[in-house]
């Protein structure tokens, strides 16, 4: 290669070490395949000065959390003891890939997932009584690290996506629908009503790596000083995709945890309505609005 010229070079680098979809770390990519050859990276430092450039800069990547670990199996005490310790201290808060300090500056496009769903949740009611907040240490470090990756990369960054992918906490059940099958704790409820519920994920959960950033100073910081007026966010679910472009000062000011809660609002109406579509397919649309106008009203908090 040495003989090569410069623009050559750069096209076989480029065809050895960028892939065609973000890179993610090894729990978020399970068994995805790149089929990237980093090994010419150690060639020699000459190959190793010129190839860090073009992945690093060449390519996506996706931040995202590393779920705490499952507890150990051992005793029932043993057990419940590893849940009280969960509560106080969910996860590290680190994000896969791992990319070092020195690389950073390299790197020109990320996609950060900020979903961060506890294996325990404890919530508590806020301070003026209106709705509640959690209670996860790893959520809360978890946003303080992205904060300091974005002041890191703020003037090299090209592109930059927000991303919530539920699905990967999502499992099929038998019966061919989807539930989660982590715990919740709050101190002033029980959830057992909600878990009669059919519907298959923690709202709670989801919303928590929202609620840590938009509390936590230094990711706000972070993101009111990066250069772009607009920002992708998208929100992945097993049965549908939610996509926006969102002005950045209206990201700033309203918060990512408004607009979380927003989708997941128009989720459950969207799977409310072909709830009602399927039922109107079956019984017939007169006698449904009929059953409805007797049924009362509702109304949206």
């Amino acid at each position: 290669l040495d003989a090569l010229p410069p623009d050559l070079r750069l096209r076989i680098y480029t065809h050895l070490l960028v892939a065609s979809t973000p890179l993610k770390g090894p729990t978020a990519r399970q068994t995805a395949k790149y089929n990237l050859h980093t090994s010419i990276m150690r060639v020699s430092r000459k190959f190793h000065a010129e190839t860090r450039s073009v992945f690093f800069g060449k390519n996506t990547f996706y931040l995202s959390s590393i779920p705490p670990s499952p507890g150990r199996p051992g005793t029932a005490d043993h057990q419940q003891q590893q849940r009280q310790d969960d509560r106080h201290h969910d996860g590290s808060g680190a994000f896969e890939p791992p990319l070092q300090l020195p690389d950073l500056p390299l790197v020109r496009h990320l996609e950060i997932d900020l979903l961060y769903y506890p294996a325990v949740l404890t919530t508590v009611p806020q301070l003026d009584g209106c709705g509640w907040r959690p209670l996860c240490t790893g959520a809360e470090r978890y946003a303080a690290t992205l904060g300091h990756v974005l002041t890191f990369v703020r003037n090299t960054l090209s592109s930059l996506k927000f991303i919530a992918d539920v699905q990967p906490y999502m499992v099929e059940r038998g019966d061919g629908s989807s539930t989660d099958e982590t715990e919740e704790e709050t101190d002033t409820e029980t959830d057992a009503e909600e878990a009669e519920e059919e519907e298959s994920f923690d709202v709670k959960k989801l919303l928590t790596g929202f609620h840590a950033a938009g509390t936590n100073p230094r990711f706000n910081a972070a993101l009111a000083d990066l250069p772009f007026p607009d920002i992708p966010v998208s929100f992945v679910f097993p049965d549908s995709y939610f996509g926006f472009v969102v002005e950045k000062e209206v990201l700033c000011k309203r918060g990512l945890l408004f607009l979380a809660g927003q989708v997941v609002f128009a989720r459950n109406e969207l799977r409310m309505r072909a709830l009602l579509e399927e039922l109107d397919g079956l019984e017939g649309k007169g006698e449904l609005e009929g059953e409805f106008k007797e049924g009362g009203t509702g109304r949206r908090c």
